[in-house]
């Protein structure tokens, strides 16, 4: 009979006897022994168990990130992991019982066969999930939920937990934690005892469950106010029983209760910029608490949002190595897999935060919630390419927004009937998938499409490749769609599951002015990166002008929502007849994916349709203006297929966000309908004297290649004094070559794309421009002589601009 070695060899090391059974010493990890668990779990689908294997364990003690690295192998029956530190074992085991489930066999010969050998280490150090602490009711209290989500994201390599709050779901405020956690000495008055004492308790056990699982918990608390309402007309609270001059000494005592309460948490954070209060505020406040204290291991962190790098740094410095700072990724959106809003979106964007050296690490905040709010979502290229952009500027990770964070986690607030309530008690369980992408490519970008698609095949079985493929073509179209028809930054500003893209706010660069609701609105409007795309209003200019343009353009964007929801209808229907929970999850499933490529077949017409209609109105098409009267009606065919597949479905839903309350698709088309009879007024309004100049598109206006191309990324020298760069690109075309253009822009935010002249020389294009040691982003514009241009590297494929990093 084979036997299960499991050795664990610490920092001093003492190895378990070589015939051991299943032994774990006393001093193995509670994540260690939790990771075994599931190796038995796995075996016992083969009607294996322990005793029936040959595994060793081995850990050589090595500091982070390594810790979390580790190398499996294996030699006939023998398998050995060979692991950085306890969460490498952990993963290391993980590894394995994911490959055993996968594995056919009878025996543990013929599944050891099956094994492969891997070494995996993680790309980043930290991988949160950002939760939010939801009140009315305290949602921490939800200790069955909360110790199902904790081992959920232990599975898919999530290492932190990072606790934001306290947010209503209902006014969308926050509101101090303090109050409802901590007892304070001195301040009697602060808050009710028995709540604090059931909150705080629930807390600790979160806080001991997740360690049992090798996941770090960061607490924030948003607000130095008892309650922090959205409505203008209500001013903040103060926390009742704490004079306004105490408020500093307040939050120092309570800050260095907490600590001591929760002498396992990782992280502890404060907001700044909504405070409105000064640097030396939160030295006397949550420093002086850390110092009373006494807990030198915990870290501290805040937000870059509505504050400066410079009011930071003072605080960074009074712990130094000991502070991280959460900037926001693509404002309080997903929208696109790069930092994409660059130039106008001040705190909305990183700023100068990622100049080095620096007093504090950098955690990227994805604010993904904004996009993604109700349909299920996860692309295996998009997240990937997201991943790979985590290291810029040297940080230590990723904070991600989960798809619960702002809405309830609760199914029964979300599905209309009980059968679909069942199905998952919980709304994070419908999107698993979420949680297996991100934080499975959040260790390992590199991570074989297999590995996904095995987790695809166990919940949906014989149908899980078409249902995967599915779920990879529908889930192009949300994020395109914000990215393009793009109202604004904030998650306040556009929901573009539940919108039509159209809006009374211009909301672009948060000024939320009140603006006219327009047929033509949609076609006049900024992108999420404007240095990839081109809007439908600035596209039929530049045509008229005959300017040549290298960006993404609507027939372009149109295109790609085309193949999109194509690729989404065709693996649908491709679908076997499933039964069982294989069924109903797929029930559930199907009408998200469905939902995305209706919504994608709605923009796509609408964005034709506008162009059309904008260039016919100015040229005195009559012809065009047919043309876009019928792609608009088929845009609203869209809409009403769209709500004739949701509304059935979800309940009357919440989006407080956008102040949509007992949302539902279907009253959307009323509007629509009302806005597009007005094509036929601005056709009758149009300068009488028009020309007659018909669209005329090229090759790459319309998505394609154009035969124009760039061999790899150019190379680039930066000069000896450090002040300039030349940079050489190797560019091709199948018509000659018109243009080669540079665009480049230092690496910080607030500073704009400009463009230069690339000459031609015996080694390709080269063009020299100045540089500092804040580093470089640049891309590569190609145009040939028939109207063909082109950026690179492609938007449509990878991260369209090249970093040289900060020197």
């Amino acid at each position: 009979m084979k036997r299960l070695l499991f050795s664990l060899l610490l920092a001093l090391g003492v190895a378990a006897p070589a015939h051991a059974a299943l032994r774990l010493p006393a001093s193995a990890p509670d994540q260690v022994r939790w990771a075994a668990g599931e190796l038995d779990q796995a075996l016992a689908r083969h009607r294996l168990s322990r005793a029936d294997v040959d595994v060793a364990v081995t850990i050589v003690v090595k500091g982070e990130p390594g810790d979390q690295a580790f190398a499996l192998d294996r030699s006939g029956a023998s398998v050995t992991i060979v692991a950085g530190g306890t969460a490498g074992a952990k993963y290391g085991l993980l590894e394995l019982a994911e490959q055993v489930r996968a594995a056919s066999g009878k025996d543990w010969r013929a599944i050891a066969a099956t094994l492969r050998p891997t070494r995996q280490k993680p790309w980043v150090m930290i991988r949160a999930d950002n939760a939010f602490i939801h009140i009315h009711p305290f949602v921490l209290n939800d200790l069955t939920m909360w110790r199902a989500y904790i081992d959920m994201l232990a599975r898919n390599r999530f290492n932190m937990l990072d606790l934001h709050g306290a947010y209503d779901l209902d006014t969308t405020g926050f509101s101090n934690l303090y109050p409802m956690l901590v007892r304070v000495p001195g301040y009697p008055g602060v808050g009710d005892p028995a709540e604090q004492a059931r909150n705080m308790a629930s807390l600790k056990a979160i806080v001991a469950y997740a360690s049992a699982r090798g996941i770090r918990v960061a607490l924030m608390n948003y607000s130095i106010d008892e309650d922090r309402p959205r409505s203008p007309t209500r001013p903040p609270s103060p926390v009742k029983g704490v004079p306004a001059d105490r408020i500093a000494d307040y939050t120092a005592r309570a800050t260095a209760q907490l600590i001591r309460d929760l002498p396992q948490l990782y992280m502890l954070g404060f907001r700044v910029g909504e405070t409105g209060q000064p640097a030396d505020f939160f030295k006397q406040a949550y420093l002086r608490g850390f110092a009373m204290a006494g807990n030198r291991n915990l870290r501290l962190y805040t937000r870059s949002w509505l504050t400066s790098k410079e009011q930071l740094e003072p605080i960074a410095a009074a712990a130094p190595g000991m502070f991280d700072v959460e900037i926001k990724y693509n404002g309080e959106h997903l929208g696109l897999p790069y930092q994409a809003m660059q130039e106008r979106f001040a705190t909305y964007s990183y700023e100068h935060y990622l100049d080095r050296p620096a007093d504090y690490g950098v955690l990227w905040q994805v604010r993904s919630n904004g996009t993604h709010r109700f349909w299920s979502w996860a692309n295996t290229d998009f997240i990937r390419q997201t991943v790979r952009t985590f290291r810029l500027g040297d940080a230590r990770g990723f904070t991600l927004e989960s798809p619960v964070s702002y809405f309830s986690p609760y199914a029964a607030k979300m599905y209309r009937a009980p059968a679909d309530r069942a199905v998952f008690p919980y709304v994070w369980q419908k999107d698993w998938m979420w949680y297996l992408a991100w934080g499975r490519l959040g260790y390992d970008p590199d991570l074989p499409e297999a590995t996904l698609l095995q987790a695809w095949r166990e919940h949906y079985g014989a149908g899980g490749d078409e249902a995967y493929r599915a779920m990879q073509a529908a889930s192009r179209v949300v994020p395109l769609v914000y990215a393009y028809r793009f109202i604004g930054a904030d998650h306040r500003d556009y929901s573009p599951e539940t919108e039509t893209g159209y809006t009374t706010n211009d909301s672009v660069v948060g000024s939320r002015t009140p603006i006219p609701l327009s047929l033509m609105q949609y076609a006049q409007d900024q992108t999420e990166d404007d240095r990839s795309f081109l809007p439908i209003d600035k596209f039929v200019l530049g045509k008229m002008d005959g300017l040549v343009d290298g960006r993404y353009g609507p027939f372009a964007i149109a295109a790609r929502l085309r193949e999109a929801s194509g690729d989404a209808d065709r693996a649908i229907a491709a679908m076997p007849k499933l039964d069982g929970r294989a069924a109903d999850e797929w029930r559930l499933l199907r009408v998200d994916l469905e939902a995305a490529a209706r919504l994608g077949d709605y923009h796509r017409d609408r964005i034709e349709g506008l162009v059309w209609l904008d260039h016919g109105v100015r040229t005195n098409e009559r012809g065009e203006i047919d043309r876009a009267n019928d792609l608009l009606k088929r845009s609203r065919d869209a809409w009403a297929a769209l709500a004739g597949l949701a509304d059935p479905v979800y309940q009357p839903l919440n989006n407080p966000l956008r102040r949509q309350k007992a949302f539902s698709w279907g009253p959307a088309l009323a509007g629509l309908e009302k806005l597009d009879a007005t094509a036929e007024d601005l056709w009758n309004a149009r300068p009488k004297g028009a020309h007659h100049n018909p669209l005329i598109l090229t090759d790459t206006d319309k998505g394609g290649t154009g035969g124009l191309a760039v061999a790899g990324q150019p190379a680039f020298r930066i000069a000896a004094d450090g002040n300039s760069v030349a940079v050489t690109a190797k560019a091709s075309a199948a018509r000659p070559i018109d243009r080669v253009i540079l665009w480049w822009k230092p690496l910080p935010r607030d500073a704009h794309w400009r463009a230069q002249e690339m000459i031609a020389s015996g080694d390709g294009w080269r063009a020299e421009v100045p540089f500092t040691r804040e580093g470089l982003m640049y891309a590569v514009e190609v145009q040939d002589a028939g109207g063909n241009a082109r950026s690179f590297p492609p938007q449509a494929e990878t991260r369209p601009f090249w970093v040289i990093d900060p020197r």
